[in-house]
């Protein structure tokens, strides 16, 4: 028997959904989605704001349960009287199949391999190795700076500015992809709508890519509803559409970046001196 009156979709709390389409229930994580076959639920049971899908079990065993929490208590009664309406009738004599063996499991988490990062991204480490990287140019020039010129007190003054240079490039640099993307994804890649969800202890943003699979992506768009910009080559690649990204991002990455570059550019400016000499 099937349901002729549409079914309430029920929400509950952390980003789950329940649904029917007729034939089966489908419940709906952020990191799975269940196929329910009505063959497989002995009944469906409104709790004033949470409802349970109850499966057929075979006699003496526990029978499983999926509950969703925090769903509207008229529409879980609609919900469960349809439902319960619409499975099919059961002999007395006949011996209830365990119905969690007739349950469709689709994972929706994401395998990602840390060594495998997005081409335009770079761990916090290699930031760092970077860094250490021009601070040692730096010291190697304000050791050359010593002898060649005889001049001790311009090669520590060549490693005192240069050093927070360093620094601070070192500090605005992750800065740069994001920016990049920022720009980049709303024009090029694929926008779809978002929503906040908490996971793991905090509150992000989960959205949906055309191949089903739900990925999160951390940020905030100052209260207003939440899009999401992707690159279809590689969904895992996402930023939150933002208006005031040029002023909030841009801008600081910009001031920070000129600082390091005339911190930089002072050093090799004091220590241009001694080689020509």
């Amino acid at each position: 028997m099937s349901i002729t009156s549409p079914l309430p979709v029920l929400h509950g709390d952390q980003d789950t959904e329940l649904r029917g389409d007729g034939e089966a229930l489908t419940l709906r994580r952020p990191d799975e989605e269940l196929r329910i076959p009505f063959a497989a639920i002995a009944r469906v049971r409104a709790e004033k704001r949470r409802v349970a899908v109850e499966l057929t079990a075979p006699a003496g065993a526990a029978p499983t349960e999926y509950r969703v929490e925090d769903v509207s208590a008229a529409a879980a009664v609609i919900f469960a009287d349809a439902v319960n309406a619409a499975l099919p009738a059961r002999a007395a004599g006949d011996e209830a199949v365990d119905g969690a063996t007739l349950v469709v499991t689709r994972s929706l988490r994401v395998a990602v391999d840390e060594t495998e990062l997005p081409d335009d991204d770079a761990t916090p480490a290699a930031y760092i190795r970077g860094g250490f990287g021009a601070a040692a140019l730096v010291a190697l020039l304000a050791a050359l700076v010593w002898p060649v010129g005889e001049d001790p007190s311009r090669a520590i003054a060549t490693l005192l500015v240069g050093m927070p240079g360093v620094a601070i490039a070192t500090y605005a640099a992750p800065g740069i992809p994001m920016v990049w993307r920022r720009w980049y994804l709303p024009r090029h890649g694929v926008t779809v709508a978002g929503r906040h969800v908490y996971r793991h202890g905090t509150t992000t943003n989960a959205y949906v890519a055309t191949d089903g699979v739900t990925r999160y992506v951390r940020g905030s768009n100052g209260g207003r509803s939440i899009q999401v910009a992707y690159d279809p080559r590689n969904p895992e690649r996402a930023v939150v559409r933002r208006p005031e990204w040029v002023r909030d991002e841009v801008r600081p990455l910009t001031f920070f970046l000129v600082v390091a570059a005339l911190f930089l550019g002072g050093a090799c400016l004091l220590a241009l001196p001694a080689f020509q000499g």
